[in-house]
């Protein structure tokens, strides 16, 4: 009986788990290959053309809503910045949770602006995606070797810095 209704009680309360395992801090350790020669600390040119910078997305929840944040490496230093897209201010995203991803979506049909962010989560992580590229083209902080489509990142227990 016991058995029964614990399992009971689990199969209930299981789609609250799943979602409350999107928070948390996502990253990814990558070479990034610059495109002109870097210098060394004393101002001589190096013979070294990457350095290792660490890509994240933090997911957070306030007020029962959820929030994101990140920062994205791309090709020769470029970065993505993920954060609300106000001018002047750096706020963080606000996402609504849609099935199993949480989904931030703005348009602006004067501009023929359609951005769709979707994080979707596996057994392997994260899965960003920007698929006609209108959120890092229009709405987020993003030089033009930086995306924020087709990006896969990895849950961490360190936090997100």
């Amino acid at each position: 009986m016991i058995k029964t209704a614990f399992m009971l009680a689990s199969a209930v309360f299981s789609g609250y788990s799943h979602a409350d395992s999107f928070e948390g801090c996502y990253s990814r350790t990558d070479k990034i290959t610059s495109a002109t020669p870097m210098l060394n600390d004393d101002g001589s040119e190096s013979d070294e053309r990457f350095k290792l910078k660490t890509s994240y997305i933090n997911i957070f929840k306030k007020d029962d809503k959820y929030f994101t944040e990140g920062l994205i490496w791309g090709f020769n230093f470029h970065i993505c910045t993920i954060t609300a897209p106000l001018e002047g201010a750096a706020e963080p995203l606000p996402l609504v949770l849609k099935g199993k991803k949480l989904v931030f979506e703005e348009q602006e049909p004067e501009y023929d602006i359609n951005c769709k962010f979707e994080l979707e989560f596996d057994e392997n992580g994260l899965n960003i995606m920007d698929e006609n590229y209108h959120c890092s083209n229009y709405m987020f902080y993003c030089g033009v070797h930086a995306s924020v489509n087709n990006i896969q990142l990895v849950k961490t227990s360190k936090g997100c810095n």
